[in-house]
């Protein structure tokens, strides 16, 4: 188990709870988006305490201008004046502010909003075509509380592990582009008496490894890593009973 992903899980173990596998997690992109009822509400960010006010500068006194900066300032002013009065005149044309062009840019911010949603479908349409089936279960299911917790974690999840009582996933919250190091935060666990079983998927692109995590309800989720052995490793670990 390397130190990249044992290390992360340390300050979420429970007292006593022993770690016995770790690796990074690869989401599927096949999985169901979970319904917006179901998402925690996003919460404001808590205003800092603000510093101690600063006293505003002195603002410097302008300098009058010359008679020549008087003089072009004026041949400017003409020139740009002469440029605007007939775009305004474009802006408050019928042609601009007719209903029916106002309705065409409604229909066009549709429209780029719907073809945002089908990338969004292809994208899972490919990923299924690939995986097959990735989730089985309602979203009362074991597998869909599954889900939905984890996407409420917020944050991007990036690594998991199996304990001796559970299955944990932690995601990262850093967004910086700076700084590159992981901000890591508890995304979801489930007891591993609520697990039925862990399989591996037959099916593996670029090396990647997935797994399926069958629960007693009968709900199943596809879990995975970018790396096969890692996937192998995790399910010989569970099946081993480690």
């Amino acid at each position: 188990m390397k130190p990249e992903y044992r290390d992360c899980f340390l300050p979420f173990l429970r007292p006593g709870e022993r770690l016995v596998i770790a690796c990074d997690y690869f989401a599927n992109a096949a999985l169901p988006s979970v319904p917006a009822e179901l998402r925690a509400p996003t919460t404001s960010a808590t205003p800092m305490t603000p510093a101690t006010p600063m006293t505003p500068a002195t603002p410097a006194t302008p300098l009058a201008p010359s008679a020549l900066e008087r003089r072009v300032r004026g041949v400017l002013g003409s020139a740009l004046g002469a440029v605007a009065r007939p775009l305004e005149a474009v802006s408050n044309s019928r042609l601009v502010n007719n209903p029916f062009a106002r309705a065409a840019g409604r229909v066009g911010d549709r429209v780029e909003r719907t073809a945002e949603a089908l990338d969004q479908v292809a994208d899972r349409a490919v990923e299924k075509a690939i995986w097959g089936s990735v989730m089985d279960g309602g979203w009362d299911s074991t597998a869909g509380r599954f889900l939905v917790d984890l996407t409420n974690a917020g944050g991007t999840p990036r690594r998991q592990a199996m304990t001796d009582s559970r299955l944990v996933l932690l995601v990262d919250r850093n967004t910086g582009w700076r700084a590159t190091a992981p901000r890591w935060d508890f995304g979801v666990a489930v007891s591993r008496a609520d697990i039925a079983r862990v399989n591996p998927h037959p099916k593996a692109v670029g090396g990647r490894g997935r797994f399926d995590v069958g629960f007693t309800d009968g709900s199943w989720i596809a879990l995975g890593s970018a790396v096969r052995r890692h996937m192998e490793a995790f399910v010989s670990a569970w099946n081993r009973g480690a």
